[in-house]
């Protein structure tokens, strides 16, 4: 496997933000198809000013290179979740510019990147229980429950005499339910909403993707269109853009051993790297699901140590990890070139 470490430009250290944000400026301007043989010539009046101009228009390519592929990615995941009905000319505008935006923004947030670098901190904030990349907290709740949440989490927690409704708004997180027939725990996650009396069980949320693995007991999960299955010990479903997908019998003690400090992927797909990476780190892992469809990983790692799993992905005949700026990871298959 192939690896690149993206670096700046000779002497882009010398550049100051201004004129580096006026050099992304005339890069996206030229661009644009609304650009005319006037933008052409004012941007060459520009350029030849003085030196740290063409120093800094080539650090603005170099960013565009780097981060232009990996918007994109950020655009179409975005894009999977709205309604398709509008005409496939439009939505092919539409989309051009709103990835090419998705890029602009990736460049501003790199420039200043207080919420890139840490994408999960607003949920954080708002949320009753947190915890950051790398870390874990164990809490034991109002009503008797305890439970376990692991690295970039953010969980709200509302507990009266009526009612226990939890909302993990991030991350991943185990629970041990305390037995209370006169208020059913309801816990919602994404597109999914559970309910249980008293029981083990976890539930990850991972972008559009959240997933219940039941240790012990029952749990009811519904959808958005109410659909309702019932899950029992040893199984594990997953809800993906709102819909379930199918059941699987697992076995518990593999499964979570993420709460011990270990985790286990036992033919896993490139998204559930990903995820285990984001819990780990600060910043993003980016990646296309599509050209990782015909591949799945095994192996057993210290959560505690992520370098060790993106160690093994950098020797993977089958991947290119590439570094961006702002803790960025993008990771390409090599059928893709």
């Amino acid at each position: 496997m192939t690896t690149s470490s993206s670096g700046k430009t000779a002497g882009s250290q010398h550049i100051d933000e201004e004129t580096l944000d006026a050099a992304i400026g005339w890069h996206l301007r030229l661009k644009d198809e609304s650009a005319t043989a006037q933008d052409q010539l004012d941007f060459k009046v520009w350029l030849a000013r003085c030196d740290r101009h063409t120093t800094a228009y080539q650090e603005a390519i170099h960013l565009w290179e780097e981060t232009e592929a990996p918007a994109r990615l950020l655009w179409l995941a975005q894009d999977q979740r709205r309604p398709t009905h509008k005409p496939r000319s439009q939505r092919i505008t539409s989309n051009h510019r709103r990835w090419a935006a998705a890029a602009v923004l990736m460049l501003t947030m790199l420039l200043s990147f207080e919420l890139w670098h840490d994408p999960g901190r607003m949920d954080r904030w708002m949320a009753d229980i947190s915890t950051s990349s790398g870390q874990s907290q164990q809490a034991l709740l109002e009503d008797g429950s305890s439970l376990f949440l692991d690295g970039n989490s953010a969980l709200d927690v509302k507990l009266d005499d009526t009612q226990r409704v939890l909302t993990l708004r991030r991350g991943r997180m185990w629970i041990n339910v305390a037995n209370d027939p006169q208020r059913p725990l309801q816990l919602t996650a994404g597109d999914a909403f559970i309910s249980v009396l008293g029981t083990h069980f976890a539930v990850s949320r991972f972008h559009s993707r959240v997933t219940i693995t039941v240790e012990e007991g029952q749990v009811a999960v519904r959808d958005t269109h109410h659909n309702q299955v019932l899950l029992n010990a040893g199984q594990q479903l997953t809800v993906l853009n709102g819909e379930f997908k199918e059941v699987h019998t697992i076995d518990p003690r593999l499964v979570l051993t993420w709460k011990e400090g270990r985790i286990i992927f036992d033919q896993a797909g490139i998204d559930d790297i990903a995820e285990q990476l984001e819990r780990s780190l600060t910043g993003r892992v980016l990646f296309d699901v599509q050209d990782f469809a015909d591949l799945s990983f095994s192996g057993s790692f210290p959560t505690s140590r992520p370098e060790t799993l993106i160690d093994t992905l950098k020797n993977a005949p089958a991947i290119k990890a590439h570094r961006l700026p702002g803790d960025i990871i993008w990771l390409r298959s090599t059928s893709t070139g």
